[in-house]
């Protein structure tokens, strides 16, 4: 009896001590998860993820549905990787109205932490002192790897205002059977071999009156005007519709309905049956097309200009008191390995020089994009940020326009109203 006892006593005293032993046996107390800051060899200290506070942010962004479920999808593998960053996530989906809220929230001191804004607006928000200077994130490696000319609208006062996230230029292209008739393997180099080949064209009965199409908003009407510019216009300057291009714009609207039709999704064979000579389309329109209807058309490269316009990027409001957290979310957002996740199912043009490269290697032109896109994308002269009032003088440009493609004001109506505001501006 006094044996079994001992045995009894003894095992106690082992179960105890292999207790003691056990950390984290407080059944109040959550277990740690995740890695560890500290060599793997020594073993995480105890407690140590417990202690990291929680940490909320909101981010308000503005665009299509499909790219926010992208997103979204983007923001659950960061929850994984930071656990204590907890981000909400919304969607103004109307441009216009996201910078009318914005404004006012970051007027007001009570706006999202992060936003994702036109790139043209962030000088704006800068001058009147509602964002926080992002150069502090921006190391010299990482300024390296992002486009100079994605970069350069965002720069003021020795300072940069956001970080770039991705392009959708417009682009011109020609048809590739029409060039070949005229026995002409590249597009007409400068606006009077292009109106002397519209002619040929029309006056051989070949081809009907339109031989243009563009897009019913200004953007693509701009990118065809900026096309036909001086080199010295490929920068981040502001647009400005002279004389020049006035004259320009007038001639176009003669070779143009602005109300015509096409099927984008098959455009190399809209522009075959319609005999459309050129038309002007975002890239992200040209890479979902076919590799057939892709085959049919021609990129002009030569003509591509401001890639900036239409480009967007991350800013920090000047009131979070959770920057941190914040540039951590964006680094990830901007990595590599998510912006080839967007280029790939979305279709615009990645803010990092680095994907262009492994692209060049890889060959593969449906997750990377094409390497000539590289040195437009950092070529000199980068030339000035839009002006402080840019997106109030392109609201009353692409006003003015759908009052012209809805008919209701001819095409002289449109360039005295651009250019008297252009004229303001010099």
């Amino acid at each position: 009896m006094a044996t079994r006892r001992f045995v009894m006593i003894l095992a106690g005293a082992v179960l105890l001590s292999v207790i003691l032993l056990i950390p984290n046996m407080d059944p109040h107390k959550p277990a740690s998860s995740g890695g560890s800051s500290h060599d793997s060899n020594t073993g995480p200290v105890a407690n140590e993820l417990d202690d990291e506070p929680m940490e909320s942010i909101v981010v308000t962004v503005s665009m299509s549905a499909e790219q926010f479920a992208y997103l979204e999808e983007a923001n659950e593998r960061f929850r994984f990787k930071y656990p204590n960053i907890q981000v909400e996530l919304l969607n103004i989906e109307s441009k216009e109205e996201a910078y009318a809220t914005w404004k006012q929230d970051l007027l007001l001191g009570a706006s999202s932490d992060i936003m994702l804004m036109d790139s043209g607006w962030v000088r704006e928000f800068a001058v009147m002192g509602l964002l926080e200077p992002v150069d502090s994130v921006n190391t010299a490696s990482t300024l390296s790897d992002q486009p100079a000319k994605l970069l350069a609208p965002l720069k003021w006062n020795s300072y940069l205002w956001g970080i770039p996230y991705d392009a959708d230029p417009s682009i011109l292209v020609w048809n590739k059977a029409m060039l070949t008739e005229q026995n002409m393997s590249d597009p007409p180099k400068d606006w009077t071999s292009f109106l002397q080949l519209a002619d040929r064209l029309t006056a051989s009965g070949s081809a009907p009156a339109s031989l243009l199409y563009l897009p019913a908003d200004f953007s693509g009407t701009a990118a065809w005007l900026d096309a036909w510019s001086s080199a010295e216009k490929r920068g981040a300057a502001a647009l400005i519709l002279n004389d020049e291009s006035a004259n320009r714009l007038s001639e176009t609207a003669s070779l143009t309905i602005p109300s015509i039709a096409v099927n984008k999704r098959l455009l190399g064979t809209e522009m075959d049956n319609q005999r459309l000579l050129v038309s002007v389309v975002s890239w992200s329109d040209y890479k979902a097309l076919s590799q057939s209807e892709q085959d049919k058309l021609l990129i002009d490269k030569l003509k591509l200009r401001n890639l900036w316009l239409g480009s967007s990027s991350f800013v920090v409001s000047a009131n979070t008191d959770r920057a941190d957290a914040a540039f951590s979310w964006i680094k990830e957002m901007t990595s590599v390995t998510e912006q080839g996740r967007n280029y790939e199912h979305l279709g615009k043009l990645p803010a990092k020089n680095s994907i262009y490269e492994i692209g060049g290697y890889s060959g593969s032109t449906a997750q990377y994009p094409p390497t000539w896109w590289l040195p437009l994308l950092n070529e000199e002269p980068i030339g000035e940020p839009p002006d402080p009032n840019w997106h109030k003088e392109w609201s009353r440009w692409e006003a003015s326009w759908q009052l012209y493609t809805s008919g209701a004001t001819d095409i002289a109506a449109f360039i005295q109203s651009v250019t008297a505001s252009s004229s303001n501006k010099q």
